[in-house]
């Protein structure tokens, strides 16, 4: 969404940061602007549901058909993906609660694999992903990936979301032994393609448009 004014940054952002309570089925919301754009992209949401019959509801939901409404003059084009996936059974990790996730930095993941590479690559590609979490706990506070099941045009095959637990983190997250191995030994062999973004969280009062 390039050529915003301010004004209308905000509220398109207050906007889309609304859903988490104008929509029932949301779980957790983050919307913001990207640090730095990737390819022709500017911003970025992060939205959980509890199953994918609430994910179909909310796509024909007057909320989010409110706010794309408000958003069309501005969107030129966009990427989705959407994945099931699994994280600990409580409040903190499900509904992403506490001020590592409020002040922390979303790292989006958007990867296109190989027609040729086998299944199991990519099982071996998406348990690797999780152990991040576990082998760089000081840096992410969170990981989730899948396989894109997205009901219009699959752009990508899978993706993955890592919660940095600060701005000041991202650069020791990018350059950390774990992250680079990972990314040169099970990301680089099996993808044609992958787009990485990171976006400081949007915060807003206004419930609202």
């Amino acid at each position: 969404m390039p050529g915003m004014d301010t004004d209308d940054e905000k509220r398109i952002l207050d906007g889309l940061y609304a859903l988490k309570n104008e929509f029932e089925g949301v779980y957790t919301l983050s919307t913001g602007r990207l640090l730095k754009e990737v390819d022709n992209c500017t911003h970025a949401i992060f939205v959980r549901f509890p199953s994918e019959k609430v994910l179909a509801d909310y796509y024909n939901s007057p909320p989010l058909l409110h706010i794309a409404s408000e958003m069309r003059p501005f969107n030129h084009g966009e990427y989705t993906v959407d994945y099931s996936t699994h994280v600990e059974d409580n409040e903190k990790s499900i509904y992403r609660i506490g001020k590592e996730f409020y002040d922390g930095v979303e790292h989006v993941v958007f990867l296109k694999v190989k027609e040729c590479v086998s299944q199991e690559a990519v099982e071996d590609f998406l348990a690797s992903v999780y152990q991040l979490a576990n082998q760089m706990d000081s840096v992410v506070v969170q990981v989730t990936a899948g396989a894109n099941n997205y009901i219009r045009n699959k752009v990508f095959s899978h993706a993955f979301v890592a919660h940095i637990r600060s701005v000041e983190l991202l650069e020791h997250f990018y350059s950390h032994p774990v992250y680079v191995k990972f990314w040169e030994e099970k990301v680089e062999p099996i993808t044609s393609w992958t787009i990485s973004a990171d976006y400081v969280p949007h915060n807003s009062s206004t419930s609202s448009l």
